[in-house]
């Protein structure tokens, strides 16, 4: 049978914690700043409105170019048309 105390008091190696740009953290840094769902959601929230924005500011450039899609793509295939 084991021993409890024995157990309570062996230290298990906590993994090693890095911040964002790859530099090493210590482990009572990493204990202060927790990672909760609600940064998680938050974040995910925010990359979707970025990217959300990125391409309506992109679909609205296509929209209101001077030179219709079809002929920049049409001007595309005959060059790869001539290169054979």
């Amino acid at each position: 049978m084991r021993n409890p105390s024995a157990m309570a008091s062996s230290t298990v190696p906590e993994p090693a914690s890095f911040d964002p740009f790859g530099e090493p953290v210590t482990a009572a840094l990493a204990r202060e700043c927790p990672s909760s769902s609600t940064d998680r959601t938050a974040r995910r929230i925010g990359g979707l409105v970025f990217w959300s924005l990125a391409l309506l500011i992109l679909a609205g450039r296509i929209y209101t170019s001077d030179i219709p899609v079809t002929q920049t793509v049409m001007s595309a295939v005959t060059q790869i048309a001539s290169l054979r």
